[in-house]
């Protein structure tokens, strides 16, 4: 294999057969320069990056590498664990998000992430490996990585799934669902944060998120029309709620929840309901 292009003395890009890759090793670019032969012994790592390679030059030249490194052993820890290949955007957006990390926490500037509870429930495959990477991280650097930011690798890890969404859309879907969760709280004036109120509220998030699922292919369920309406006639208040929701998705978000839909969300607030006098 020979060097294409050097990035810097630990990272180059290379030819390999018809591909065109990045290799990561300890010194692998030092001294070299185009068309110099790299060895397989050589290469802790190697990567095909189509679209991101001038951000990633820009990167290494901006940040410590250590961070880099540190990045490149999550994603690789990462990529085990879920059993395929992360997108090859993420080594650049992890990289930097965590030379950011570190400059903030350096600075005891701890960031908090609103949406930590909505994404440890949503995302639990990408979060426990979010959380052994803030270990990973605090270990490494000497600097206490928390939860919150164990959050925010979350979003990256999960953006950068070959089959999800970006982290664009990872933020929309669930800051989409902790609103629509915090209008039923708020109408059933119930506080999720109460630890004895945990397994309700993941049930109810995860129940608003397969919503969403229905909303973005455009498969909803579909509910018999009778029972639909036993069901607004029975559980009133709750469908009340519902509604507000729907109102509330609308105008926020514009998502247009159907009536069907409405219907299981009803059932499901209502099964909420009985706390209150818990």
């Amino acid at each position: 294999m020979r060097i294409k292009k050097v990035f810097n003395q630990n990272a180059v890009l290379i030819v390999d057969g018809p591909l065109e890759k990045v290799a990561i090793g300890k010194g692998i670019g030092f001294n070299k320069k185009k068309n110099d032969l790299v060895f397989e012994r050589d290469i802790e790592q190697m990567f095909v990056m189509e679209n991101e390679q001038e951000n990633f030059q820009q990167l290494l030249a901006q940040i410590d590498e250590a961070y880099f490194f540190a990045s490149e052993r999550i994603i690789e820890y990462a990529e085990h664990g879920l059993k395929e290949k992360l997108n090859e955007h993420i080594h650049v957006a992890l990289a930097d998000h965590i030379a950011f990390a570190m400059d903030r926490l350096k600075n005891g500037i701890i960031v908090q992430n609103k949406l930590r509870k909505e994404i440890e429930v949503l995302y639990s495959e990408e979060f426990l490996i979010a959380e052994w990477a803030i270990e990973y991280l605090s270990s490494q650097f000497s600097v206490t990585f928390t939860l919150d930011e164990a959050a925010y690798i979350s979003i990256h890890i999960h953006g950068a799934r070959t089959n999800k969404h970006g982290n664009s859309n990872s933020i929309r879907e669930i800051t989409m669902v902790s609103e629509m969760a915090r209008v039923v709280g708020e109408e059933l004036d119930l506080d999720f944060n109460k630890a004895d109120m945990s397994l309700s509220y993941s049930r109810l998030v995860t129940h608003l998120r397969f919503v969403l699922e229905r909303f973005y292919t455009n498969k909803y369920h579909t509910m018999d029309q009778q029972v639909l309406a036993i069901i607004k006639k029975q559980y009133d208040s709750s469908y009340q709620i519902a509604l507000k929701v729907a109102t509330m998705m609308k105008q926020d978000f514009s998502v247009i929840l159907p009536d069907d839909e409405l219907g299981y969300i009803t059932i499901h607030i209502e099964r909420l309901s009985g706390l209150r006098n818990q």
